[in-house]
Parts: C-alpha cells; structure tokens; sequence
C-alpha cells in the first residue's frame, strides 16, 4: 500500500525541485508519516532519522507545488485513477453524497481574504478551511471521486453545480443525491432540478415554532412544504416527514420528527424508507471521520499545502477501501468476509508507518528532565 500511495501521487502530482538534493520521494514518505501518524511535518521530520530538515523540506514543498487550482485538478486525477476498474465496468446508477467539511482556522489569511470562510463557532474560532466532497457509493463502499477548495462568499448552487458537472465528466449516471440540511435552498432546489436528478436533503428545524414544525402533527406521511426566503422568495418542494420512536435506544423513550425534502423518489415509496434511504449518507459522512484520523496537522498559512494534506489524506482513504475490496474479493467465501476478515484504517496506517520507520528508522529519545512516577 505504501509503493500504491508513492506510485499514483508521485505519477499525478509531479514537483517541480530545484537546487536541492530532496527528492519527491523523500517528501512523500514524510508527507505519509505525518499523515498516518497526525503529526505536523516538522514533526515527522524529528521522529524519522534519515529524513531531511523539517524547515527545508517546508520551503522546498511550496516552492515546488503548483497552484491551488492546478493541485485541485491534480488531486481530482487522482482519484479517478483509484477507482475500482468495477466501477467503470459497472453499468447501473450511482447514489452521490455531496458535502462539505470545515477545518478550523486560527489565523489571518496567507494572501487572500477569500481564503477563510465563516461558520458557528467550533474548537474556539469562527474561521474555517472549507472543502467540499463528492463520492459515490457502490456495494456498501464509499470512493471519494472529486475534492473542492471553498471560499468565502460561495454559494451552495455553485458548488452542487461545479459537483454535477464533474461527476458528468466522469461519465457517471447519478441515481440520487444525498445532501446536508446545510443546502436545503431553493437556489440548490432550482440546479438540481436543471440537472433532472433525483435527491433526498433534511429540512433544518428552527425555533419553537412555525416553520417546518407545522407538519409535526398525525402520523408520518408525504406532503409539500414551501420555503419562504427574505432573499430568495417562495419555493414548493415535495416533502416527507417521518415520526421515529427511539424505544429505549440510546436512553431514550420519546417520539423524534424528521422532514425531507424529495424529489424524483418512486411513487410507491413509503415514508419510513426515505428515513431509511436517507441514512446511507451517513456511511458517507463516517469517511470525514476517518479522514481526519489519517490527516497530517499543520499551522501553515499556505492554503495550498493545507490543500494537499487534506487531499492526500483522501487519497489513502480510497487506498483503504479499494485494499479491503480486493482483499474480500480474494476469499474463496466472500459473504463470510465480515466474521473472518477485519482491517480497520487505523491498523493500516500502524502498518504505513511501520514501512516507513524500516526504510528510514527512527530517531532516539533522549529525556533531559527527570521522570517522577505520579499515583
């Protein structure tokens, strides 16, 4: 897995180096250690004893890295080139997730005040790198096929629609959409619907009151709702609201409404199965998750390189699941698969940095203060 991770990155994001004796290599076998190990690249440079100076390496990395927009379209390279050949032999519709993750930001921009975008408050800060994803699902699987920067001031429309279009050079058939509350907008409703795509998208709840709190009433069933925007006007969707009872799950015994909004679904689908259609954007979500447990930390200023941890951290997520795939298409009894085969990321980036510290070995730690032992 760590020759596949060097392979493809080193094939599709070539660096231009000059006047220096690190090699690509060098600075993706870092990359990776700190990657796996969530660690900052200076960091990594420490632990590894055979790796260059972590100030260096820093200055010959953005020296050498193209654009943002350049390293977007490289990083979108490759993850085409990840995808399972399966997948392209696969001749059915795909279910899409669209969706967006903030990285907070403490902080003043590097060059560009687009470069920060605003959110809630989390982890102290308002300011946030956002970075937008489609993927795709495919027996079970999740495959990231497409990462965006995000500035501050873009619309969601803008980014659904940069999203439909890149999924249609990619020669894909979209079944439906999955998306967050968070572009539940009659601008979205109005692309998706230029697009002839089918989608399931919450509808946010807010307030005490009124609203989509109006529909909360009877038993689950289908329905319109109309948005009514300050800034948008008047919008009427196909919705469907659902009543769930938890029975004791999670320590609770109350009712929970929710409320979608839909459109191109079958007529004979029943409330509960959008619920439950629904819930397979949370497979999606989980890969954010795990994403972040395989994401190289860093206070840079430098969007672009805090572009290419983020990618890269993608990228061995799909190495992950593509090397789960064939490794349960390689048992002779696949559907057993789950009880006698189990190999979690985490385990596979133990066994990433493991290479590593093999090929480069691993610095001494000297203590210079005494240690006492706490009860």
């Amino acid at each position: 897995m760590l020759n596949a991770f060097i392979e493809i990155v080193h094939k599709n994001l070539p660096l231009d180096l000059q006047n220096t004796r690190i090699t690509t290599e060098d600075i993706l076998y870092v990359l990776a250690y700190a990657n796996v190990h969530r660690l900052s690249i200076e960091s990594a440079c420490q632990e590894l004893q055979d790796a260059p100076s972590g100030n260096r390496l820093r200055e010959v990395l953005a020296e050498s890295l193209p654009d943002r927009a350049g390293l977007q379209r490289r990083l979108n390279g490759i993850f085409r080139q990840q995808l399972h050949p399966s997948v392209w032999k696969c001749k059915r519709d795909f279910n899409v997730a669209i969706d967006l993750t903030l990285i907070p930001y403490h902080g003043q921009p590097h060059e560009d005040k687009k470069e920060i975008v605003r959110s809630a408050p989390k982890s102290g800060t308002t300011h946030f790198h956002g970075y937008a994803t489609v993927s795709i699902v495919r027996d079970h699987r999740r495959y990231v096929v497409a990462l965006r920067f995000i500035e501050y001031g873009e619309e969601m429309a803008d980014i659904v629609r940069w999203s439909l279009k890149r999924l249609k050079s990619l020669h894909f058939r979209i079944r439906r959409v999955f998306l967050d509350k968070g572009f539940c907008s009659k601008p979205v409703f109005k692309v998706l619907k230029q697009h002839k795509a089918s989608f399931v998208t919450p509808i946010p709840v807010r307030g005490k009151s009124g609203g989509v709190r109006t529909l909360f009433q009877g038993k689950s069933r289908k329905t319109t709702y109309t948005f009514n925007s300050p800034k948008h006007g008047k919008y009427t969707v196909q919705a469907v609201v659902v009543q769930r009872y938890s029975k004791g799950r999670y320590g609770r015994h109350k009712s929970k409404w929710f409320a979608y909004a839909v459109s191109g679904l079958a007529s004979g689908i029943l409330p509960a199965q959008v619920f439950e259609l629904y819930r397979q954007r949370f497979g999606i979500e989980s890969s954010y998750r795990q994403m972040n447990q395989v994401r190289a930390r860093t206070s840079t200023r430098n969007p672009v390189i805090r572009l290419l941890l983020v990618g890269l951290a993608f990228v061995l997520f799909n190495l992950y699941i593509a090397l789960r795939q064939n490794l349960t298409s390689a048992l002779k009894k696949p559907l057993e698969s789950s009880k006698r085969f189990w190999l979690s990321l985490r385990r596979v980036a133990f066994l990433l940095s493991r290479a590593i510290e093999r090929l480069w070995g691993t610095t001494e730690i000297i203590q210079h203060q005494p240690c006492f032992a706490l009860s």
